[in-house]
């Protein structure tokens, strides 16, 4: 599944999750904010999706970092990575995201569109 096919899956799974927030599309990544009322309106980012990890191990690891930078730039806003469910990487990254504790989790998305939360961000 290429990165624009995961891009709309993401962004109808969120739309049906977050029907009263704002989602909002990039190259790389979804950004999802909720409104926040008080004197004015405003928008909080409550959660993002890194969504370009390309199949080479170096590419993997440079997604990775850059999901780190995301999530600790943005008040460690839970913030995940989405892969094909068939992602090459797939077991590297359940076991480097297991074990670091930041709000960091990993979501893999089938062929026929089935998004799947495999791991959970560490929220503390």
């Amino acid at each position: 599944m290429v990165n624009e096919g995961i891009s709309e899956v993401l962004c109808k799974w969120l739309s049906s999750l977050f029907p009263t927030s704002i989602i909002r599309s990039e190259e790389d990544r979804i950004e999802v904010y909720e409104v926040e009322d008080g004197y004015s309106i405003g928008y909080r980012m409550a959660y993002c999706i890194m969504t370009k990890c390309g199949f080479e191990l170096s590419d993997c690891y440079r997604n990775l970092g850059q999901c780190i930078v995301h999530c600790v730039e943005n008040g460690f806003v839970p913030t995940y990575i989405a892969v094909p469910e068939d992602y090459p990487h797939l077991r590297r990254l359940e076991k480097i995201l297991g074990v670091i504790n930041l709000p960091i989790g990993l979501i893999t998305i089938s062929p026929e569109g089935q998004v799947r939360v495999v791991i959970k961000p560490h929220v503390p």
